[in-house]
């Protein structure tokens, strides 16, 4: 549907004279059309939460452990390739290990005494070795942070690409600009769409620098997390760990008890949802039966009223605003959990709060991609609206035609008189201007016609839009 869409527009709409935006909207529905299908997908984000994929990444970290480990000589490497060998879920098996959990009530306890019994009995002396429990689990939650905010990057991918072609596409459609709840002046809808993109790609930037954070996040310091009990090699040792894992350098300093890392992911969380709930609001209001300029996309099964049949309801707009209001709260909890107890105590059950939000926005950024993808513009209904106030929206391009020859000062309070003589009675605004010797002196009919043209875009608005698109890319 996007492909026939972007061609259609490139080819057949004469209102776009700029080759490079013929050509750009072609090229960015190609690039479109090349992505994985349902690349950002619910499966993908959910996958990273299952009870499966959380087993396998705990004994990944604790072989990665051995290795690093055997690399500094602290156990033998036999044992660490045993370890390595070894960490599978499926030695691991969940009925089993929900059982243990049971008798013991320790998750780490419960999972090494299942796992012990498919090692060899270096491997089983090994594993874990001067480990603790929370270096296990802080490091297993930034894996999973680090994987959740690359698939989010997918989703963002996906919605800035679709911005930029829609913002290309309707780089010449106009609409009125509201300011204050008012007519402001004329805008296109590419210019409005202009600004999700920069928005979007702040987003993307705020994105890559909390990944390199988390990165950076990996974590075997000890109980107190003074590399206690882990030998005189510890620090070159957690160096290593963290390089087996994939991750960066370490931070030196430990980050138990302030988890601000966390913390700050779940913000950025937050202020995304406020991105995507704003753009809900606007696009909820901007279908409003009294604007109509846009519609979104539903089947003709939709029902939009159980007692009125012609309605048709906004669903993920409104999904939209409800994830702005739901993912914040679930950010205030992971935020206060900085606030925490002495060096390591663990007050807060963090893990299924970072599983809701970390879904539930995977969840808001599908709907928003799906919004936009089937999103329609009525640019007959966008040119009446403009039409509502008679052309006197158009007023500061008048005040800038005069202040050439009068003044700037002078000219808003021509204009403004005549605004406050006209607007309220039959009289067009042009037709007050024709009317008024101190305009008709200073410029033609076909100067003032020009002038309240709407549809005349400005070549700095176009270039502005082209821009932004590229750069989307």
């Amino acid at each position: 549907m996007m492909i026939s869409r972007l061609c259609n527009s490139a080819i057949a709409r004469t209102t776009v004279n700029s080759l490079f935006a013929h050509v750009a909207v072609l090229l960015l529905g190609f690039i479109l059309f090349l992505q994985p299908a349902h690349a950002c997908s619910e499966k993908s984000l959910d996958a990273i939460f299952s009870p499966e994929r959380s087993t396998q990444r705990l004994l990944d970290i604790e072989a990665a452990m051995a290795r690093a480990q055997a690399k500094h000589g602290v156990i033998p490497k036999s044992a660490a390739d045993e370890i390595t060998r070894k960490a599978r879920a499926d030695l691991v098996p969940q009925s089993e290990l929900r059982a243990e959990r049971d008798i013991v009530r320790h998750r780490m306890v419960a999972l090494l005494n299942i796992w012990r019994k498919s090692l060899n009995e270096e491997g089983g002396r090994y594993v874990h070795f001067g480990a603790t429990t929370v270096d296990i689990y802080d490091t297993a939650t930034m894996l999973q942070i680090d994987q959740v905010l690359a698939e989010l990057n997918i989703c963002l991918t996906e919605t800035i690409g679709t911005m930029a072609v829609m913002a290309l596409e309707h780089r010449d459609t106009v609409m009125i600009g509201r300011t204050i709840g008012q007519h402001a002046q004329p805008i296109s809808f590419g210019k409005k769409v202009s600004v999700w993109i920069g928005e979007f790609r702040r987003h993307q930037d705020r994105l890559g620098e909390i990944r390199q954070r988390v990165r950076r996040s990996a974590i075997l310091k000890g109980a107190v997390g003074n590399y206690s009990g882990l030998g005189n090699k510890a620090i070159a040792v957690e160096k290593s760990f963290a390089a087996e894992l994939g991750f960066d350098e370490p931070y030196l300093s430990d980050w138990h008890g302030t988890r601000d890392v966390i913390a700050e992911y779940a913000l950025f969380l937050g202020l995304m949802s406020k991105s995507h709930a704003r753009m809900g609001q606007e696009i909820f209001l901007l279908q409003s039966t009294d604007i109509a300029e846009v519609r979104e996309s539903l089947p003709a099964s939709a029902v939009g009223s159980s007692s009125m049949p012609h309605k048709q309801n906004p669903i993920a707009p409104e999904a939209l605003v409800q994830s702005g209001r739901v993912i914040p709260r679930l950010a205030e909890i992971l935020q206060d959990d900085v606030i925490n107890l002495f060096e390591r105590d663990n007050i807060s059950r963090q893990s299924p709060v970072i599983t809701e939000i970390s879904i539930a926005t995977g969840s808001m950024m599908r709907t928003l991609n799906k919004l936009l993808e089937g999103l329609s513009v009525n640019a007959t209904n966008m040119r009446s609206n403009i039409d509502r106030t008679n052309g006197f929206v158009m007023s500061q391009k008048i005040v800038f035609a005069l202040a050439a020859h009068v003044g700037k000062t002078k000219a808003e309070a021509i204009v403004k008189d005549i605004i406050y003589h006209h607007r309220t009675g039959s009289r067009s605004f042009a037709e007050a201007l024709r009317a008024d010797h101190r305009i008709a002196d200073i410029l033609s009919r076909s100067q003032i016609e020009q002038l309240l043209d709407p549809a005349k875009i400005d070549l700095e608005s176009q270039w502005q839009i082209e821009r932004i698109a590229a750069g989307a890319e």
